[in-house]
C-alpha cells in the first residue's frame, strides 16, 4: 500500500535559499506553509538539481502548494522576510511502497 510521508523543507531566516530536498519517490507532492510570518515565499522545483524555477504563485500567508510536476528537487526561497518564521513542510504517497 502506498505509504504517505512527510520531510521539512527548510526556510532561511533572512533573503536567500533554502537547501533543497530530494522528494523524487512521491507522486502528488503537496507543500504546506505554516507560522506567523510577514514574508514572501517561492517554492522552486528542478529535475536535475541545478536549474530551479518558480512553482505556483509566491506565498505571503499560511497555506498549500501543490505540485503538479515530475520534479526530483524541491526548495523554498525566501524572496523578503519582515518578520515571523515561516515553515515549510512537504508531503507524498510513496508508491514504491506497494
Amino acid at each position: 500500500m502506498a505509504r504517505p510521508e512527510k520531510f521539512p523543507l527548510e526556510v532561511p531566516t533572512s533573503v536567500g535559499v533554502g537547501r533543497a530536498e530530494n522528494l523524487f519517490r512521491f507522486r502528488d507532492k503537496t507543500v504546506q506553509f505554516v507560522g506567523t510570518f510577514a514574508a514572501t515565499l517561492q517554492l522552486e522545483a528542478s529535475i536535475d538539481g541545478n536549474e530551479y524555477a518558480a512553482v505556483g504563485a509566491p506565498v505571503t500567508a499560511p497555506g498549500f502548494v501543490t505540485v503538479p510536476l515530475t520534479v526530483e528537487f524541491l526548495r523554498v526561497r525566501v524572496v523578503a522576510l519582515t518578520s515571523g518564521a515561516p515553515q515549510a513542510i512537504a508531503a507524498g504517497f510513496d508508491f514504491r511502497a506497494l
